[in-house]
């Protein structure tokens, strides 16, 4: 019985995150947050729609909104690749969506409390385009380096926030 409660405390306290790059650098979200990973990159775009969001993608007769993280995060625009894939999030994370990522990376599992948490509030500032969408939860040290965890949930929540930047 010792044993049995053990191992639950334990594996309760691991996390696992779908890992992608985005200009070279590891983000991940919460594997539980993340549908699919597709290869499909045709999308319609949308007119008058802030330039993070790219437009729509059909799969298999579901339409997604989908975001581009890199310009999201302030990076500069990059052709679409046979690296770059669509993470589609699940319907709990809000209306159905995805986003755009340079390419795909392992599953990684990680302690809990190995994850720092970067602050509990946070305040914009007009400049600030990196961090005018503030959906990161966390920073996690690898072996060979960083993970910045995303929170999916907050993604389409902020892009709102997009057009008020402007």
């Amino acid at each position: 019985m010792q044993v049995a409660k053990e191992k639950e405390t334990v594996e309760s306290t691991l996390r696992r995150f779908s890992t992608f790059r985005i200009d070279g650098r590891l983000y991940g979200v919460d594997i539980q947050d993340v549908k699919e990973i597709n290869t499909e990159k045709k999308f319609t775009p949308i007119f008058h729609a802030p330039k993070e969001v790219k437009g729509y993608i059909n799969i298999r007769g579901q339409v997604y909104l989908l975001l581009d993280l890199r310009l999201i995060f302030g990076f500069e625009a990059k052709e679409i690749s046979s690296a770059s894939r669509v993470v589609l999030f699940m319907p709990e994370v809000g209306d159905p969506c995805g986003i755009l990522v340079d390419s795909i990376d392992d599953v990684v599992t990680v302690d809990h409390n190995l994850i720092e948490n970067r602050r509990q509030s946070h305040e914009t500032h007009k400049g600030d385009d990196r961090r005018g969408v503030d959906v990161g939860e966390g920073v996690c040290k690898l072996e060979e380096e960083l993970l910045i965890i995303l929170n999916a949930r907050k993604l389409l929540n902020n892009i709102g926030k997009l057009e008020q930047r402007r």
